[in-house]
């Protein structure tokens, strides 16, 4: 009886032990690139929340007592029997080797941008181009490979590439016929003789981040240090983000090269992370001004470019804020972006005053029966005019320009071909949006007309009051 009882006592222990520890297990969101669900409102806004419970089960099972030895448990028991990972957003590649899961279709050529994808991705580029080159700033545009796009050997033979170009590489066929500068890092990585990527992380190396550091800068007029002597040292601290997104309890620290550099500039804020939103610095040893839009692959690479101008700023928010090529008098402007991020360049249009446009038009073909749509919204002290054009008027390019009404004749703005997909509340993104941000305080929604589209050598035209 009494060894009964005390079964039963374990086992409710036991069972009871997630509950009891809720809250006293580390949070591991950060490394598993993610927001830790948050305690759920039984009613929010007068409402009863129907998706309580689920919502309840995501903060449960991000809090429980001991979730990291767990999540580590599960993924150690499913690699052993099946060879798999227990964490989705990773996969077991071959040597050891983890990979993203959101680079599959990348890896695979499954074509998640449309050839109008491409294309308007294309005209945005060439629009900051030329909004960087009337303020005297060069622009230059370069995309960080995936990990499996340069080492594609170690992926599981499981996944198959298809014949199709990537989304990369129909991107980078359609920038030779574009006024932008492109640095190319996919060649310039694939030329050196190591592995420039690190075996347990998403991430290049420090000397990955060298190699596409001087691929930027031989872009420029202007000359910059290109570090030619310098060395690495090795360490093992690297907090490598793929393995303790699978072993959030027992991975190991990785080992990385850091440069042997001496910096010499300074910081605008004592403290600033890798990861932050905006870092600025002066006083490097270089000459002129840099603006880097960036993300994740720039946190081994900002400190080369911040020594090699004498002042820099690196922004990670998007929307790309344009006004502060200006605000900053810019001379460098350069664009970073992940490979499996490109569709983010047709999601949301940068924040800037949408250009003039000189339009003479002989005649335009009325779209009032197209299902076209128009919303405004005002922020950053502009007039936010966004939208969709019915895609069975579009062929493969176009251009939109939003027309107001001023002084009894008619302005055009051209808009970026950007599909704002959270603001029109879309599940995926489509290749029919505009985006524009009116400058003028003048400029405000009523005084929005109607829309003008070119494409296949053809305006047309949908008024205000045609539009949903």
């Amino acid at each position: 009886m009494k060894k009964k009882l005390a079964f039963i006592v374990i086992y409710l222990l036991i069972c009871l032990g997630p509950l009891v520890t809720v809250g006293m297990s580390r949070d591991t969101s950060a490394q598993e690139k993610r927001e830790s669900a948050g305690f759920p409102k039984a009613v929010s806004d007068g409402k009863i929340n129907t998706e309580y419970f689920t919502q309840f089960d995501a903060w449960f099972s991000d809090h429980m007592g001991g979730r990291p030895f767990l999540v580590s448990a599960q993924t150690k028991m499913k690699e052993t029997l099946f060879g798999e990972s227990a964490e989705s957003s990773v996969i077991l590649g071959d040597d050891g080797w983890l990979f993203y899961e959101k680079t599959v279709d990348d890896f695979c050529h499954v074509r998640t941008m449309t050839d109008r994808n491409i294309a308007n991705a294309v005209r945005t580029l060439e629009l900051l181009s030329a909004y960087c080159e009337q303020r005297g700033a060069e622009f230059v545009f370069t995309v960080a490979p995936n990990k499996n796009t340069l080492y594609p050997d170690n992926m599981p033979s499981r996944y198959k590439v298809t014949e199709e170009r990537s989304n990369l590489e129909a991107l980078v066929a359609a920038l030779k016929r574009a006024d932008v500068r492109y640095a190319d890092l996919v060649s310039a990585l694939e030329a050196q003789d190591k592995v420039l990527y690190q075996a347990r992380d998403s991430h290049w190396t420090y000397e990955g981040a060298m190699v596409a550091y001087r691929a930027i800068i031989d872009k420029l007029t202007q000359e910059h240090d290109h570090y030619p002597n310098v060395t690495f040292s090795a360490n093992n601290d690297w907090d490598a983000d793929l393995v303790n997104m699978v072993y959030p309890d027992a991975a190991d620290d990785d080992e990385q090269l850091y440069p042997d550099l001496e910096y010499t500039y300074t910081l605008k804020r004592s403290v600033v992370m890798d990861e932050a939103l905006v870092i600025e610095t002066l006083g490097g040893a270089g000459r002129g001004s840099l603006l880097m839009f960036r993300d994740s692959f720039a946190n081994t690479m900002w400190q080369y470019c911040a020594q090699a101008f004498g002042k820099a700023e690196f922004q990670r928010a998007v929307p790309y804020r344009m006004s502060s090529v200006e605000r900053l008098g810019a001379d460098t402007v350069v664009l970073e972006i992940v490979e499996r991020n490109l569709i983010n360049i047709v999601e949301k249009a940068p924040l800037m005053e949408a250009p003039k446009a000189e339009i003479d038009i002989l005649d335009a073909v009325d779209m009032s029966d197209a299902d076209n749509r128009i919303a405004f919204e005002t922020t950053n002290g502009m007039t936010h005019v966004y939208g969709t054009i019915d895609a069975s008027w579009l062929g493969d390019t176009y251009r939109a320009y939003i027309i107001v009404e001023n002084g009894g004749r008619n302005t055009f703005y051209e808009a970026f071909p950007a599909y704002e997909r959270e603001l029109l509340g879309a599940e995926t993104t489509g290749d029919n949006g505009y985006s524009a941000y009116l400058p003028e305080e003048n400029v405000t929604e009523d005084k929005v007309v109607g829309i003008l589209v070119e494409t296949d050598g053809r305006y047309y035209y949908s008024s205000r009051e045609t539009m949903k």
